[in-house]
């Protein structure tokens, strides 16, 4: 009897056990906290910053192989701030503080960020600050970008990328002299002026034979070098140029493309998907000795355009 009123009390101490064994567990499975390295705690003493943005601009240029964004934000606090632009993340894993390759294409293009007033570095120990940040886009198809931040106050700031209002010009971007172009269709920039007086001009004929052109006494052949750059994945077609001296009053126009001069490729007619260099050749009546040192205007005019593009070639 005393035998089976010991095993009573075991058993009984072992159902005992057990109950708050499990009771204790359950509880610690519903209060168990996340890893702290996911979700730290947040110290009641840490600033609490937002950010706001003053605008931005969104840049899709032809001379640059990937957009960007320059954004003016306004960061604010209850105390002072010490944080850094490495703490600038993008959507795209990209830190603000690792853009340095983009930097150096934009330098290389005559592009320059600090006309925007771009900085790289932030204030430090200030309740309320406002920056422009460079800020590049990897994905070239992207419509959107986020900017966010690794420190603790959450901050996620959107940006839509479908409409690229800016300019290089806003970067400081100078034509190099001599261009001139519509920033649309076309870039054209004149190379040279040549005095091919006293070479050969064939004709081609459309049976394919040619012949040398024979010219008075008092003609010149000059061929003016142009570079012809389309824009926007344009097909251009030079139909025809002219040629004006200005102290003479005289104005000649392009030798068709059955003309030619050896060395010197006559681009007139010529299909135009890539930057060409290549001639427009003149026949002029002077009896000056050269025109190198003259006022001339030299203009080309696009199929499909009645315009003429003006370019000054000696003031």
């Amino acid at each position: 009897m005393r035998r089976n009123g010991f095993l009573y009390v075991l058993i009984w101490t072992l159902v005992i056990l057990l109950f708050a064994g499990l009771s204790f567990g359950v509880y610690t499975l519903l209060n168990q906290d996340e890893d702290p390295d996911d979700d730290p705690i947040i110290d009641p003493k840490d600033p609490v910053i937002t950010a706001s943005f003053e605008g931005y601009t969104v840049y899709k240029l032809d001379e640059i192989s990937f957009p960007f964004v320059i954004a003016r934000i306004t960061f604010a606090s209850d105390s002072a701030m010490d944080f850094g632009i490495d703490q600038l993340v993008t959507s795209e894993q990209l830190s603000l503080a690792q853009t340095q390759v983009y930097q150096d294409e934009l330098l290389s293009k005559g592009l320059f960020l600090s006309y925007q007033m771009v900085e790289f570095e932030l204030p430090k120990n200030k309740q309320t600050f406002t920056v422009n940040v460079f800020i590049p886009v990897k994905n070239p198809d992207a419509e959107k970008i986020t900017l966010t931040t690794k420190f603790k106050s959450t901050i996620s700031l959107d940006i839509d990328l479908t409409f690229a209002q800016g300019v290089k010009e806003m970067l400081g971007y100078v034509e190099e002299p001599g261009v001139v172009t519509d920033n649309d269709t076309y870039k054209l920039k004149v190379l040279g002026l040549e005095d091919l007086t006293s070479f050969p001009v064939l004709r081609t004929f459309s049976d394919g034979t040619s012949e040398e052109v024979t010219f008075p006494s008092t003609a010149k052949i000059y061929a003016v070098k142009i570079s012809v750059t389309p824009l926007n994945e344009n097909v251009l077609v030079i139909s025809q140029g002219r040629y004006r001296i200005i102290t003479s009053g005289q104005t000649a126009l392009s030798m068709t493309k059955d003309f030619s001069v050896e060395g010197f490729n006559n681009i007139v007619s010529l299909s135009i998907v890539n930057t060409v260099e290549g001639y427009l050749i003149f026949d002029v009546y002077s009896t000056e000795l050269s025109l190198l040192d003259q006022n001339t205007i030299f203009e080309v005019r696009f199929e499909g355009s009645d315009e003429w593009i003006e370019i000054t070639i000696i003031e």
